[in-house]
């Protein structure tokens, strides 16, 4: 119930316990605002929607009325403790958060993290005893083919043409120093344009229309700016047909990655172990050994040492050769 990215990394977990349990009712709590990425998933039986002004009571006894076997909570919070509490299901599991670890590490620099595991499997540690085992086929969303009919048809109306490379760029982050410099990101748009035969397309939410805006007026060439345009699918279609994703440590990185697609990632507070970064699989992680790092595991809206290194740091040449290294000529 937390962020796109989050719901995004359950998918594979989603889909292991389909194919472990194949005839049972599966059913998936969410926050209305996120319903689109589970949304057309064929391993969910149900999508529970948990909306604003629906209170949690109601929504627990709506839990204990569908008389559940097993609850996995892998969001394990306050909010997802007192729904699974006091409803006499068999099988209530989670996943290690790992808090001590994590506090350790942001707030003192000590790292007992024995591995740098991803989330998307530490959520297994929650179905482990059950028999659900990992299949290594990464996270998945699922989009109508008539929306990805239709977004092809955006693109060409916006100018794209279909002998070039879509580069899909996401400059934005739901905080200020997990987004690198407007100016970093026009250099490597404008490389990809004049080196790979890239057309670029801007996505983020409506507080990135303005940013989007700004690095396009940087570049000397036609760009689309969908930010705050678009709805989480049709991100989702519009990512489906890119040739690679750049961005921040975002929700779209890992909607990118949910399709197979190349991705290379700009990460500045935030570091591995915390277990966030993209699958290793065809994804490239572009940062800076700065020691501060990290100074969050979820994001902040200032530097807490003022110098904001951690991105500044990161030169447009880093990520233009993490981009080649995907897409060698």
């Amino acid at each position: 119930m937390s962020s796109i990215g989050d719901i995004i990394l359950t998918t594979a977990l989603i889909r292991c316990v389909r194919s472990k349990f194949p005839e049972a009712q599966i059913d998936f709590l969410v926050k209305k605002q996120f319903y689109e990425v589970v949304q057309y998933n064929p391993c969910l039986s149900n999508i529970l929607i948990f909306e604003k002004g629906k209170k949690l009571k109601e929504l627990r006894q709506q839990i204990k009325q569908e008389k559940y076997d097993w609850i996995i909570d892998i969001h394990q919070n306050i909010r997802s403790l007192y729904l699974k509490t006091g409803l006499n299901i068999p099988l209530k599991t989670g996943f290690s958060k790992k808090l001590f670890q994590r506090s350790l590490l942001v707030n003192l620099g000590i790292n007992l993290y024995r591995e740098a595991k991803p989330v998307v499997l530490r959520y297994f540690e929650s179905v482990e005893k059950q028999g659900v085992t990992y299949d290594n086929a990464g996270t998945e969303v699922f989009v109508p083919t008539e929306m990805v009919e239709a977004m092809k048809q955006k693109l060409l109306q916006s100018g794209y043409t279909s002998d070039k490379n879509l580069f899909v760029i996401s400059p934005g982050a739901s905080f200020t120093n997990k987004r690198w410099l407007p100016e970093g990101f026009s250099n490597v748009a404008g490389n990809l344009i004049a080196e790979k035969n890239g057309w670029i397309a801007f996505i983020g939410g409506k507080n990135d229309v303005m940013l989007c805006s700004e690095i396009q007026k940087m570049i000397d060439a036609e760009t689309a700016n969908f930010a705050g345009e678009f709805s989480l699918l049709d991100s989702a279609a519009l990512l489906s047909l890119c040739t690679a994703f750049i961005g921040n440590d975002s929700g779209m990185l890992h909607l990118a990655q949910a399709f197979k697609k190349p991705v290379v990632g700009i990460y500045g507070p935030t570091v591995k172990e915390l277990g966030y970064f993209p699958m290793e699989v065809n994804s490239v992680v572009v940062e800076k050994p700065v020691s501060c790092r990290p100074c969050t595991h979820m994001g902040l809206d200032h530097c807490p040492k003022k110098h904001f290194h951690c991105m500044n740091t990161i030169d447009s040449a880093d990520v233009i050769e993490a981009v080649n290294t995907l897409l060698p000529d």
